[in-house]
C-alpha cells in the first residue's frame, strides 16, 4: 500500500524523473506541469511518488493536500488503492483526465465527483489566435488597430542577456497592483521571479514586447511547449501606460507558436470574473477539465483487495 514515506519533494536536481513520465504519458493541464510545480513552490509544496511504474504528485496548500490521479498507464487497481490512499490520509483526489473521471464515476456511482469549474483550462487554435480571422475577433482587431496606430513595436525572445529588463517590467507590474489586497498575484509575481531566475536550467520559451520610439519593454508572455500538440502559457504581463498590450501579446505569442504547436492553453480564470470575461472573449475551441473527489465522500466500507 501506497504511504506518505514514499513521497519525495519535487526539487531542480529530480526534475527530470518527472519530465520523463511527461514525456512519455504527454500531460494537458497547468497543474502536471514541471513549471509550474517549481515555479509555484512557495504556494504549493509539491512531492512525488515512483509507485507501481507511476508518477503520482502530491500538492500541498495551507496544509491540505491534493493527490493527482496516477500518470502511466491506466491501472483500476492502483486508482482503487489511491481511493483508500486519500480517504485514510483526509486527502483531495484531483483529476486532471478524463480516463479516471469515467472509471470512478462509472465503478463508483456513490462517490461525488465535483467539477473545478475554477481551475478549467481554456484551450484555443493556434491559428485562430495567430491570425484573428472573422467576426468574432473584430472588436479585438480593433484595439490591435488603436495600439499599432499610436505605438510602433517590435519583438524580441527572451533570453539570458534581456532578462534583467523583463524581470524589472515583472516587479513595475507588480506595483501597480495592490498586492497585499490580491494574494494570488502575490504569489504569482514569486512564481514570475523563480522563472526567470532560474531561466537556463528550465524547458520555457518566450517574447518581451519592446515600444521601438523609447525602447521601453511593454509587455512579456513566457510558456512552455509542454507536449508535440500544445503550448502552455505560464505569464503574461504588461505596463498599464499601453492599453491594448495584451492583445499585442496574445498575437504575438500566438505567431511565435503557429506552426509549431496546433492548441494553446491559456490557464484556467481561477473563478475570477473578469478574467473569465477576457478568456471566453477570444472564443476557446474546449476545456481541459479538472475535478475532485473530496475524502469524507469516500466510503468508510471501501476496502482495498491486493489479493
Amino acid at each position: 500500500m501506497i504511504s506518505r514515506a514514499d513521497f519525495t519533494p519535487v526539487t531542480l536536481e529530480n526534475k527530470h524523473i518527472l519530465e520523463t513520465y511527461f514525456a512519455r504519458y504527454p500531460q494537458y493541464h497547468s497543474e502536471s506541469s514541471i513549471i509550474t510545480i517549481l515555479s509555484w513552490e512557495h504556494y504549493a509544496q509539491c512531492s512525488f511518488a515512483e509507485y507501481k511504474n507511476h508518477l503520482i504528485i502530491d500538492c500541498c496548500v495551507d496544509g491540505e493536500h491534493g493527490i493527482h490521479t496516477p500518470i502511466g498507464e491506466f491501472d483500476a487497481e492502483l486508482l482503487e488503492e489511491l481511493l483508500i490512499f486519500v480517504r485514510d490520509e483526509n486527502f483531495a483526489l484531483e483529476i486532471y483526465e478524463e480516463e479516471s473521471r469515467e472509471y470512478l464515476q462509472n465503478t463508483h456511482p456513490e462517490i461525488p465527483i465535483t467539477e473545478n469549474r475554477e481551475y478549467f483550462e481554456y484551450i484555443y487554435s493556434t491559428e485562430n489566435l495567430a491570425m484573428l480571422k472573422g467576426r468574432k475577433y473584430l472588436n479585438i482587431r480593433g484595439q490591435i488597430n488603436t495600439f499599432t496606430s499610436r505605438w510602433k513595436y517590435r519583438v524580441e525572445k527572451i533570453t539570458p542577456e534581456n532578462i534583467p529588463e523583463v524581470l524589472a517590467l515583472a516587479e513595475t507590474w507588480g506595483r501597480t497592483k495592490d498586492l497585499e489586497a490580491n494574494p494570488i498575484m502575490r504569489e504569482e509575481l514569486t512564481a514570475v521571479r523563480y522563472s526567470l531566475q532560474h531561466w537556463e536550467k528550465l524547458p520555457l520559451a518566450g517574447i518581451a514586447v519592446r515600444i521601438t520610439e523609447t525602447g521601453t519593454l511593454a509587455g512579456m508572455a513566457v510558456w512552455e511547449i509542454q507536449n508535440e500538440k500544445q503550448s502552455l502559457i505560464h505569464f503574461e504581463k504588461g505596463l498599464s501606460e499601453y492599453p491594448g498590450i495584451y492583445k499585442i501579446i496574445n498575437k504575438e505569442t500566438a505567431r511565435e507558436l503557429f506552426g509549431k504547436v496546433e492548441w494553446i492553453n491559456r490557464e484556467s480564470d481561477m473563478g475570477h470574473a473578469g478574467l473569465r470575461e477576457a478568456k471566453l472573449r477570444y472564443h476557446p475551441d474546449f476545456f481541459v477539465k479538472a475535478y475532485y473527489i473530496l475524502p469524507e465522500d469516500i466510503p468508510a466500507t471501501l476496502t482495498y483487495n491486493n489479493s
